[in-house]
């Protein structure tokens, strides 16, 4: 964090940690009705409350394309953050068929990539 940034509380863009699990969620191939009673701002407070309450690293935000939404998440160990957040994402319907990298290292560290 910049010196300013401790200053005034801002929180650094760079994640603490390289490991990371990064979520891709459909934005145009579930049936009309998931969209229609779904949200991404549902899933996104269901993982920070799980990913918080089991100290397992952090939400970092989301980018929203045409196609896909894409939700990042970083922690000390990609794994056991996959694995506590993983009966969340299959639970949503939002997530049926999202594809999620799970990354043990700093971007282009090899990942391992997870069908829901």
């Amino acid at each position: 964090m910049s010196i300013l940034g401790s200053i005034f509380g801002q929180k650094s863009a760079t994640p603490r940690s390289e490991q990371a699990v990064i979520v891709h969620v459909d934005s145009t191939g579930l049936p009309e009705d998931v969209y229609e009673h779904y949200d991404l701002a549902t899933i996104e407070d269901r993982l920070i409350k799980v990913i918080k309450e089991d100290q397992l690293g952090e939400f970092d935000g989301n980018e929203v394309g045409r196609d896909e939404a894409t939700l990042y998440m970083y922690g000390p160990d990609a794994e056991r953050l996959f694995a506590g957040i993983e009966s969340t994402l299959r639970e949503y319907p939002l997530c049926q068929g999202a594809r999620v990298e799970i990354r043990r290292g700093a971007p282009g560290a090899p990942l391992r990539e997870v069908r829901l």
